[in-house]
């Protein structure tokens, strides 16, 4: 498993960011369903995250939409809908809402990662694997009633942008995870000659974080420093300025896909439901 220092991402079958947790591990009470406020529900919620406004965005691959929804669960917008066109979806994985400013999107049975203004507009896609030789390389606008739809073979299930514009995409499909520029241009292929083996969740950070193996990841998230590893049941939070991994506990009907933190809530979501409660 390969952890940079810019990089977090880990595999599938029960593997994860290796290493020794140097301060042990603390268990949190149990999080049970009655601490949690249900503020929406989806058919087959895929991610969620939260941008510095403290909007939230959830991928939700049963209506093949994104949802924007204030802090109290309040819709506020909707991008998507089924199909290959500009603007359309076939199963959202993973969205990124960088700086609040700009929304990424990993549209995976359509191959290829959208890009979106703050007020929802389609600017613009990039194929992810090999494209459709009408499609080219690079981000490409597409009218929504003229041209070809840009598609790709690839798989992306994950993206995340860091702090120079650059943008990490995981592509299940072909089992690799890819560096493109802010312009589209692809920098290199992280790891190598030697594919993953099963690759599921992308965060960004700013070091090494020792993690010893966890079972059935379901995402990564860096919020203020502290690693958020999100397990069926369980989020696993690694404090670096204490070096203590903190286990907290959550019992829902349904496992737990991702989760997001924004002015001391905690947002969690499973395919069915996105639920609050105050910090923890």
């Amino acid at each position: 498993m390969i952890v940079r220092s810019l990089l977090l991402f880990v595999l599938g079958g029960g593997l994860g960011l290796t290493g020794v947790v140097p301060g042990g591990q603390a268990q949190a009470p149990e999080g049970t369903a009655a601490a949690w406020t249900t503020l929406a529900r989806y058919k087959d919620a895929q991610a969620l995250a939260a941008d510095p406004r403290g909007r939230l965005y959830v991928a939700d691959a049963g209506r093949d939409v994104v949802e924007i929804l204030d802090a109290e669960g309040k819709p506020q917008d909707m991008i998507g809908g089924s199909g290959t066109r500009a603007g359309e979806f076939d199963v959202p994985s993973d969205v990124d809402p960088t700086n609040g400013q700009l929304l990424l999107v990993a549209d995976t049975y359509n191959g290829r990662l959208q890009r979106f203004s703050e007020e929802g507009q389609y600017l613009e896609s990039l194929a992810i694997g090999r494209p459709d030789r009408r499609a080219g390389d690079g981000w490409r606008f597409e009218n929504r009633r003229e041209g070809d739809p840009v598609r790709s073979d690839g798989r992306p299930i994950a993206v995340a942008r860091d702090d120079d514009q650059s943008i990490f995409i995981l592509d299940e499909r072909g089992r690799q995870l890819l560096k493109w520029t802010d312009l589209g241009g692809a920098e290199r292929i992280v790891g190598g000659g030697a594919r993953l083996q099963d690759p599921v969740a992308l965060a960004i950070g700013d070091r090494r974080v020792p993690v010893p193996p966890l079972p059935n990841v379901q995402a990564l998230v860096v919020h203020r420093g502290r690693l958020h590893i999100v397990s069926a049941d369980t989020v696993r939070i690694w404090d670096q300025s204490n070096a203590q991994m903190t286990e907290h506990s959550v019992d829902l009907p349904k496992p737990l896909v991702d989760v997001a933190r924004s002015d001391g809530d905690v947002y969690v979501l499973t395919e069915s439901r996105l639920l609050r409660k105050h910090g923890w």
